[in-house]
């Protein structure tokens, strides 16, 4: 494997509050012991050790019960985790752009709030995707029209968020998640031209690099490869980390065939230093892995954390 001991592991995945939101809809299944993570007992000890960061959701963040979220935030400290929200940076008010990368305006302030108010501290912010849906975007859907901002427009409005996160957090820091992909003829190598004029940016409109860049990689889409080693070069090349989101393939229906696909899919990424990455998310927000825990059960999402930990320490 092309990897090193500076690989970084990071966890999360559907939480209460998602599956709640999921379910009104429709009936759809998920994990439902999420809250067992945060057990001093919770059979994940080994995997837990070694994760840098626990990645929660905006949804839980300002929308779970105070039990919940106190709960977490003081057993990730018991564990030495630190804490990650991914989250919109984009306004949801201009009657464009209501889905994913943006929310309401009020939204951020009470959830840093809220998270303050129980102690915890946010040590990292993964935007969801802001120059996919802001930009790159073109058709309307259910939740209505695309924006289609240029880019130069979307850094002035992340940055705004990002004074507002380091009003409450200063010492947070920024990061981007964004798709690879060629369905709706994206051209993957365009993408990541965009994504590096996004980072470039960034960086000269708030005097910082992104802190780390996640590729969610959208497995079943035919041409996605040809943009991961652009990226990561690209990326690497302005200082800022290399991570990609590891999850299972939605063609899979049940837990164990799900997950080895996912290792599968990093097997063959870690084994070419062009595609390595440096940081590795295990996440997933689909309906599998149906369970968290065990780590000691083939299929759970603890279980493929370990595999990602042992094949990659």
């Amino acid at each position: 494997m092309a990897q090193t001991t500076s690989t970084k592991f990071w966890f999360g995945g559907v939480d209460p509050v998602v599956l709640v939101d999921w379910q009104k809809s429709g009936p759809k299944s998920g994990p439902t012991d999420f809250m067992e993570l945060f057990k001093p007992d919770a059979p994940w000890q080994l995997a837990s050790s070694r994760v840098v960061a626990f990645k929660i959701s905006m949804q839980f963040a300002s929308r779970s019960s105070d039990a919940d979220l106190k709960t977490l935030i003081t057993d990730l400290h018991r564990r030495g985790i630190t804490l990650a929200i991914e989250m919109g940076m984009l306004r949801n008010d201009r009657g464009c752009g209501k889905g994913e990368g943006y929310m309401p305006q009020d939204l951020l302030n009470n959830t840093m709030k809220r998270i303050q108010r129980f102690g915890g501290r946010i040590d990292y912010v993964a935007m969801d995707e802001v120059v996919f849906f802001g930009h790159e975007r073109y058709w309307p859907d259910k939740q209505g029209q695309a924006c289609k901002d240029t880019v130069e427009e979307l850094v002035h409005e992340v940055a705004a968020s990002v004074t507002v996160i380091h009003r409450y957090f200063a010492q947070a820091q920024i990061g981007e998640i964004e798709p690879i992909t060629s369905n709706q003829n994206f051209d993957p190598r365009q993408l990541v031209k965009d994504y590096l004029a996004f980072a470039d940016l960034f960086r000269s409109t708030t005097g910082s690099n992104l802190a780390f860049f996640h590729v969610d990689i959208a497995w079943r889409s035919k041409n996605w490869r040809p943009g991961i080693a652009p990226l990561k070069a690209g990326m690497r090349a302005r200082g800022i980390r290399f991570g990609i989101i590891i999850g299972g393939d939605p063609d899979y229906t049940d837990d164990v065939s799900w997950t080895r696909a996912g290792l599968d899919q990093l097997r063959t990424l870690a084994s070419n230093p062009a595609t390595a990455p440096e940081d590795v998310i295990v996440q997933s927000w689909q309906s599998l892995p149906s369970h968290y825990l065990p780590e000691t059960l083939p299929g759970t999402s603890t279980w493929m954390l370990l595999q990602v930990e042992n094949m990659l320490h």
